[in-house]
């Protein structure tokens, strides 16, 4: 008898499952054939349950047989789709290097289906170059049990070139051993090696061979340098620089005081926060001199290492000299401007002001931090039209001079300078400059002058016509008390003498005649009548005495009641007596007119006749002595005022001149 069966799970391996299956069934027939006859009713019984216990078992493993079969069969499926579609190319080689097996990713590297390569030799898809290392990589994969690796040049079915990283191992099977070999495309990996390669000659070269200094620097110390770093210090020996502290050829204190070490670390520490760092620092030559270098440190981090620090040297010794004396330029003319005694403005082509002193913010009322970049016209809103056109002007190219103007926000006059402001290589004004100076003290004492040469001249004015007048007079006295009073015996005697037989009346009338030539003398070397009465009644006794030569006078007079100065009376009587003596020689005239008016302390004079006229253009190029303007030119300019000629060829002549008095 068999003991009682108990329900065994099927091993795990399906084919093992299926064997012990197979056994069960064997031993269940063998009892199913088995002689019932000798067996008892309850053997057969008990035989009867244990063949049910053993049809169940069986339906069971059964069961379990083909769950197992389909779980084998899931995971068979993933393992192709896993070989098949893995994005490594899978081969399957032969001692003989023959492709037994490979999956998608490794038809699609060699450039062909899977079904042109089943069979053929790997060698054929390696560069001809590289076969032979290839066919050694092949026996040391068979030779060994562990993992072998090669790179080399592949080629695609069409020639197609690339390069492969090869992964081999031996695997021994039923049929003999085998290598399974992975397969990566490694061309992008090899373009970028190369890339990086050049790179990296490139940076060497520009590194080497550029003028400007470059320095390496790891943990405060120099790892390398280019020969314009060594050029920079003055020397041509790297050990004076690789491996010393990047501090080494610097003073130890920089000209503001600072530890050039606590510069350094301060630089570095900026640098490595903020990738980058620019500084100024002083360094010393070998040769002991002095110069100034612009540091660019820019950190280059490493994997767990200190960074590499490239630094960028260059000398700006001379940048920096100019600089300062730009600077003191700029200082200058900022004092300049603030201490001038002139208002400086300054435009922009927008109009909008980039300069504005002190003189201008006393004037203006406004300072500099109120008006800076507003526009000219919103700060300075009472510029009328006027001002606005010169602005135009200016920003146009023109350059503007102002003389003698007012000012419009106080008393005073100024002259003003407006010159186009242009950058350097351009052709259009980038603003202007306004340049206003107080000309109110200049002109106050110009006036001064003038008023002071004018009472000067009319002293001198004075002085001569008193002398003339001293002289005149004598004469005048000496021909009347002399030469006339002998006259005028002469014609007494003669008179008494008048019934005598032969007396000579004919020299009695010349001694009369000559009497009354050398009262008529006397009178116009000396009007006694000027002097005793004024201007008014001398001008009136010359019309008379004019008159009789047959030249009509109409007299004007106005306001000469009360005397004037002495000078200016003679002055005006002799210009209106020289005047009438031109009409009566040149003009032809047959009337003449003369208007003397005092009013508001000026004295207006004009002297008009009818007569031939003439061409005032036709005198500039003569002399004015003789037709007897030059005279009266003269003495109405030493008077103070100004001759003023108006005259047309047979329209007569009007000669008139104004005086302050």
């Amino acid at each position: 008898m068999l003991p009682p069966a108990t329900p065994a799970l099927p091993p795990a391996d399906p084919h093992a499952a299926l064997l012990e299956l197979r056994a069960r069934a064997e031993q269940r027939r063998r009892l199913v054939t088995q002689a019932t006859e000798q067996q008892t009713p309850q053997e057969m019984q008990r035989l009867v349950q244990e063949l049910q216990v053993y049809q169940i078992e069986l339906e069971m493993q059964y069961e379990e047989l083909l769950l197992s079969q389909t779980e084998a069969q899931a995971a068979r499926s993933q393992y192709v789709d896993l070989y098949d579609y893995a994005p490594v190319g899978y081969f399957t080689l032969t001692e003989a290097g023959l492709i037994e097996q490979l999956n998608f990713s490794g038809a699609r590297l060699l450039g062909t289906v899977r079904q042109r390569l089943a069979g053929r030799r790997f060698a054929l898809f390696v560069a001809p170059a590289q076969r032979l290392a290839f066919g050694q990589f092949l026996a040391r994969v068979f030779g060994t049990d562990s993992t072998q690796s090669l790179e080399l040049p592949l080629q695609q079915e069409n020639g197609t070139p690339f390069f492969g990283q090869l992964e081999g191992l031996r695997v021994d099977t039923p049929t003999g051993p085998q290598c399974r070999l992975a397969v990566l495309d490694t061309s992008a990996r090899q373009q970028a090696t190369a890339a990086l390669a050049a790179s990296e000659a490139r940076f060497r070269k520009l590194f080497t061979e550029t003028h400007t200094a470059v320095v390496l620097m790891q943990g405060y110390q120099v790892v390398d340098c280019n020969a314009a770093a060594l050029r920079l210090l003055g020397t041509a020996d790297r050990r004076q620089l690789v491996g010393r502290p990047v501090w080494a050829h610097a003073p130890e204190r920089q000209p503001d005081g600072r530890r050039t070490i606590d510069l350094v670390h301060e630089a570095m520490a900026d640098a490595l926060r903020n990738g980058s760092k620019r500084c100024e620092a002083q360094m010393q030559q070998l040769t002991g001199e002095l110069v100034w270098v612009e540091a660019v440190l820019t950190p280059i981090e490493l994997d767990g290492a200190t960074p590499v620090v490239h630094i960028l040297w260059r000398d700006i010794t001379a940048a920096r000299q100019a600089r300062q004396e730009l600077q003191q330029g700029k200082e200058f003319i900022e004092s300049l401007l603030e201490n001038t005694v002139d208002s400086i403005v300054a435009v922009d082509r927008d109009q909008r002001i980039t300069a504005w002193n002190a003189q201008a913010a006393a004037y203006f009322r406004q300072s500099a931090a109120q008006v800076l970049g507003r526009p000219l016209f919103e700060v300075l809103p009472h510029l009328n039209d006027e001002g606005r056109e010169l602005v135009r002007r200016a920003l146009a190219g023109e350059r503007i001079n102002l003389f003698s103007r007012e000012f419009q926000l106080g008393p005073g006059r100024y002259d003003a300078h407006i010159v186009p402001l242009y950058h350097s290589g351009e052709s259009q004004p980038s603003g202007m400059l306004t340049v206003v100076r107080d000309v109110t003290e200049r002109e106050s004492l110009a006036e001064e002058a003038t008023q002071l040469r004018l009472r000067q001249q009319q002293e001198v004015l004075a002085a001569i016509l008193a002398t003339q007048e001293t002289e005149r007079k004598r004469i005048a006295e000496a021909l009347h008390n002399g030469l006339g009073q002998l006259l005028y015996a002469a014609k007494l005697s003669l008179a008494g003498r008048a019934g005598v037989a032969g007396a000579p009346d004919g020299a009695l009338n010349l001694l009369q005649e000559a009497i009354r030539a050398t009262r008529t003398i006397s009178f116009e070397l000396t009007p006694g009548v000027l002097e005793d009465f004024g201007l008014q009644t001398a001008l009136q006794e010359l019309v008379k005495r004019i008159a009789p030569a047959g030249l009509p006078i109409r007299l004007h007079l106005s306001g000469l009641t009360q005397r004037l100065s002495p000078p200016v009376e003679i002055g005006v009587y002799r210009t209106v007596q020289e005047l009438l003596n031109n009409v009566m020689k040149h003009a032809h005239a047959t009337e003449a007119v003369v208007h003397v008016a005092h009013e508001n302390g000026r004295l207006e004079v004009s002297v008009e006749d009818n007569g031939c006229g003439f061409e005032p253009a036709v005198l500039v190029g003569q002399p004015l002595a003789g037709i007897g303007l030059a005279g009266v030119r003269n003495r109405v300019a030493l008077l103070g005022g100004r001759l003023a000629i108006h005259s047309r060829l047979g329209r007569g002549t009007i000669v008139s001149f104004e005086l302050d008095v």
